[in-house]
């Protein structure tokens, strides 16, 4: 069978951000900066050597460090009122995944003055003329949006949509896992959690072709061993670094493959609930393992088993239970009542579900009644 695979992003592992960032930014005038992130950020002083060295260069930047955790429409066009009549010709973002895409939304608005992005979102309105430079910096290791052609914002009612484009894909990411420790345990766990779902559902979907395979695989197996000592020892920089990059590699990997029944899920669940996104789709894993078990191919589980590190006689049958122990490890929630489902709600969340793109990529294929029998079999 045929695939595809393109990533034009350029991938920077490094080990001193900051001088990467002016590295990158060899040919934006001094005043052409604009520098997106958030509060958290900017109070724990994480984005302070990077600023710092920018002034030291010689560079201006335009700082707009207030957006929040689940940006919508009128989240980016407060931004956009900061350089308003201002030349900018790059944008940096630094922070996790809502700095990210709210960073990849800017980039196409300001490519293109006359471009309404509620109306990209409902595909009224074409992106045409691309993006400006987008560098991105995350300080997660969760979402891979620094190497993802989509962007999720929501719009002015606050319903979360998502827009897949080429001109979406940064021009740079930079990962340095020493702008993420001082990510608090939790986060760790929820964040990392998001990005080896992202590898497993990427490794199994209907879509995966070799080469993301490759991303996939090589993710979980360092996800699997240094999750766990990223979140008992926040300092430790080797964990830190291979997390930092472990999410990148299962950003490109979800970004070819696609995703599946778990993200179909948590869409609405997290939406309901309020949740933060790492722990729903966390917490789905285990039950939607369980359903996924029997329709994973002999040659696919002997890959994913490895990758997992797994014992020769561990069959498909085995991951929900393997999931399960993964997460106590990690002192997160296993059942979904935990996080607040009930019974009353599951038809709701299920029919909300069947309506999501990527549940039609999922290895077995799940309609209404298997999406209630997996939340119910999850709680």
């Amino acid at each position: 069978m045929s695939s595809s695979f393109f990533c034009p992003t350029k991938l920077v592992v490094s080990d001193d951000a900051a001088n990467d960032l002016i590295l990158e930014l060899k040919n934006a005038s001094p005043d052409g900066v604009f520098v997106i992130t958030d509060q958290g950020i900017m109070q724990n002083g994480i984005a302070k050597p990077l600023l710092q060295a920018l002034q030291i260069a010689g560079f201006n930047p335009v700082i707009y460090d207030n957006v929040p955790g689940n940006p919508n429409i009128p989240d980016v066009k407060l931004a956009l009122e900061k350089v308003k009549n201002k030349d900018i010709s790059h944008v940096v973002a630094i922070g996790g995944g809502s700095v990210l895409d709210t960073a990849k939304a800017i980039g196409i608005l300001l490519a293109d003055k006359d471009l309404d992005y509620e109306d990209v979102q409902w595909k009224r309105q074409q992106i045409t003329k691309g993006s400006l430079p987008v560098i991105g910096i995350p300080t997660t290791a969760g979402t891979g949006s620094e190497v993802t052609h989509v962007a999720v914002i929501g719009d002015r009612n606050g319903f979360k949509m998502g827009v897949l484009h080429p001109a979406l894909f940064l021009k740079t990411a930079i990962i340095d896992g020493k702008l993420m420790v001082s990510l608090p345990p939790r986060l760790t766990a929820t964040t990392g959690m998001d990005a080896l779902v992202h590898s497993i559902e990427a490794f199994l979907s209907k879509k995966s072709n070799c080469t993301a395979d490759i991303f996939a695989l090589g993710a979980l197996k360092s996800i699997v061993n240094w999750l766990p000592i990223a979140y008992r020892d926040g300092s430790n920089l080797l964990a830190r670094n291979a997390m930092g990059i472990a999410a990148t590699w299962a950003g490109i990997a979800f970004d070819q493959s696609s995703l599946g029944l778990v993200h179909a899920l948590a869409g609405p669940l997290c939406g309901n609930y309020h949740l933060h996104h790492g722990l729903g789709v966390a917490v789905l894993l285990p039950a939607t393992l369980d359903f996924n078990a029997s329709a994973i191919p002999v040659d696919r589980w002997e890959s994913l088993r490895n990758a997992l590190g797994l014992p020769t006689d561990a069959r498909p049958q085995d991951l929900g239970n393997w999931s399960r122990e993964f997460l106590k490890s990690l002192d997160m929630p296993t059942h979904l009542s935990e996080l607040g489902l009930t019974m009353d709600r599951i038809p709701m969340i299920a029919e909300s579900a069947t309506k999501m793109a990527m549940i039609g990529l999922n290895i077995r294929s799940a309609g209404l009644e298997e999406c209630k029998q997996v939340l119910a079999s999850g709680l």
